[in-house]
């Protein structure tokens, strides 16, 4: 009976360093996958306001920001 729970036991241990390292690589990809999309989101906003700037030269597209929102009809921060 002790020499199944020490096999048991044992197991329970590489089971949670197996786990461990799985949750290490998740968050590692989740991380990466993050900044990926922040990138892109940031890619995608310059290219939206560049191509606004083509075609409404005259306007002033200075006061855009990807960090910010419409609220009552005046831009603002996030």
């Amino acid at each position: 009976m002790g020499e199944e729970r020490n096999t048991l036991l044992a197991e329970v241990d590489k089971l949670k360093m197996e786990l461990t390292l799985k949750d290490k690589t998740f968050a590692k990809i989740t991380n990466s996958f993050k900044q990926d999309v922040a990138q892109s989101y940031l890619v995608g906003f310059e290219a939206i306001v560049e191509q606004a700037t083509t075609i409404h030269p005259s306007l002033d597209f200075t006061e855009l920001g990807p960090g910010k929102i419409m609220v009552d009809g005046q831009l603002r921060d996030d």
